[in-house]
């Protein structure tokens, strides 16, 4: 397995020279991450000026109204974590072509919208829901189980890209692909979390220039995260998609 510094150092080697390219690929999740910071900035600024100047006491049914919109609020999240994964998914199977065959897309707008539409839309859809389930049942032993059991799924969807393309996928159930994600993972969960970790910083960074980093650091995220995953799978799904000994637990 390549070190975090590899698999950095090659995801800037392939952006060199591309990264217009890699923008447009990721455009999408770039405008929602820097969406979503202005909203968050705008809450708690609006909040905080609520609280000091216009009313300093907390209102008394503030409590109530919180908790009659639990099922407003989680719907939403539900819906909005979706289609943000329809999105992430379009530039993550782009970005494992491109570091296979070493050359960008062609088609990025195309390609930032592929999971939407045609094959991929109904199998992202179920995946997308056994994996929050599962993560949710075990969230109820502990937060700590669920975190864990989030990296052991995390390659659910790479995976199943791979075995469809080989035309592997005809006699599997969606969940051999949450089990094959967790089979993979065995012994690397923690190493995938220390990698995201590493990227603190830059988010931190994006964070202080107004969403504006994020144009660059969120193709150089992204790839680098494909670049494990490929490092990590090598041929095993992609060459013949008949992975043996999937064993379900």
């Amino acid at each position: 397995m390549k070190t975090r510094n590899q698999l950095k150092a090659e995801a800037r080697e392939l952006l060199a020279g591309n990264w217009l390219t890699a923008i447009k690929l990721n455009i999408v999740p770039v405008v929602c991450q820097v969406i979503t910071w202005l909203i968050i900035t705008g809450m708690v600024a609006g909040l905080t000026y609520y609280f000091t100047r216009v009313s300093p006491v907390v209102p008394r049914d503030f409590s109530t109204d919180a908790g009659s919109n639990n099922g407003t609020n989680s719907g939403q999240s539900f819906i909005g974590d979706l289609i943000t994964t329809y999105f992430l998914l379009s530039v993550d199977f782009a970005l494992i072509d491109w570091v296979r065959t070493k050359v960008p897309t062609q088609t990025p707008f195309k390609d930032a919208f592929q999971t939407i539409s045609g094959k991929y839309i109904l199998p992202v859809f179920v995946l997308y829901v056994i994996q929050r389930v599962l993560v949710f049942l075990w969230s109820l032993l502990l937060v700590i189980p669920g975190i864990i059991k989030a990296f052991a799924y995390s390659q659910t969807f790479y995976i199943y890209k791979d075995v469809k393309e080989q035309g592997g996928d005809t006699d599997r159930s969606y969940f051999d692909y949450v089990t094959m994600s967790r089979q993979l993972m065995d012994g690397n969960k923690w190493e995938l979390f220390v990698l995201r970790l590493s990227f603190l910083g830059w988010d931190i960074l994006g964070v202080l220039t107004a969403g504006i980093g994020f144009i660059w650091i969120t193709p150089y995220k992204q790839m680098t995260y494909m670049n494990y995953y490929v490092s990590l799978v090598g041929d095993r799904y992609h060459e013949w998609g008949q992975p043996s000994g999937v064993v379900k637990k």
